[in-house]
């Protein structure tokens, strides 16, 4: 694993704005935050069901494993493939 994280920040500045969209992809699924022309975000997580990734690749079909809430503010979805 690499030692350390990626980190993307999104500033939300109107005038400055940056891409209305980023994804993420990994086997099994993925994650997308989309900017609303209000400047809100909303956060998308897909599981893949087999998509074809590109003209010759098709994904790994994904399964949500298990969702945890353990706090107000925060909450996890463990995707797997099957």
């Amino acid at each position: 694993m690499a030692a350390t994280a990626k980190t993307i920040v999104l500033k939300g500045d109107s005038k400055n704005p940056e891409s209305a969209e980023h994804h993420i992809e990994f086997p099994g699924g993925s994650i997308s935050v989309c900017r609303t022309s209000k400047n809100e975000y909303w956060a998308h997580i897909y599981v893949n069901d087999n998509q074809i990734l590109d003209d010759t690749v098709r994904s790994k079909k994904g399964k949500i494993k298990e969702i945890r809430n353990e706090q107000e503010d925060h909450f996890a979805v463990l995707i797997g493939t099957k």
